[in-house]
């Protein structure tokens, strides 16, 4: 029997509730048998300055799952190592789940990117694109992907990375147990 899976991938260095916001609104819109979160070992088309080990990043996914009541973390990307391909991760999952209706969740940045993806060509082959806007008040997007339109929340990661390097105030930019694994665990003070 066939199923939907919404995959959701990223540094998630930290997870934080414009993540999750992203997340809810994308689950709530495909209602899909399966919300993978895919926390990148190391992504090929960003910066790596404030690497966390991937051990952090995980944890704090857990407890952002346990904050959004929904979704599960697939660890292919981190236990592969290396450059975190997307194709690569859809291909391992299709071997698993071979009949399912696979969602790729991602912003306006990646989509405008999307050219520079490894195997792009085979990879719209294989899974839908959701596309969110980022930056914008609406994302246009080809008849082949799916847009949802989320409130839009600017908040990244390197922003509370900075926040909490200079000791300043990072509540509600991620959820009471996030911050509080973060304050525990001493990350990003440095």
């Amino acid at each position: 029997m066939s199923q939907s899976i919404v995959l959701y991938g990223g540094q998630f260095n930290p997870i934080h509730t414009a993540h999750m916001a992203v997340a809810s609104e994308v689950y709530h819109c495909i209602k899909p048998d399966q919300f993978y979160f895919i926390p990148s070992f190391m992504s090929p088309l960003k910066a790596h300055d404030d690497y966390l080990d991937s051990s952090f990043r995980v944890k704090m996914i857990e407890y952002a799952i346990k904050d959004l009541g929904f979704g599960s973390i697939y660890l292919d990307e981190i236990e592969r190592q290396g450059q975190s391909y997307t194709y690569d991760t859809v291909m391992r999952l299709l071997e698993k789940h071979p009949d399912s209706q696979i969602y790729f969740v991602i912003g306006t940045d990646q989509y405008e990117q999307l050219h520079k993806w490894h195997k792009i060509e085979q990879l719209k082959t294989l899974i839908t694109f959701v596309i969110v806007n980022r930056d914008k008040a609406i994302q246009e997007v080809t008849s082949d992907m799916l847009a949802i339109t989320i409130p839009r929340i600017d908040i990244s990661s390197t922003l509370i990375r900075n926040r909490v390097k200079n000791g300043e105030n990072i509540k509600v930019l991620v959820s009471p147990n996030v911050e509080q694994y973060i304050r525990e665990e001493g990350l990003y003070e440095h």
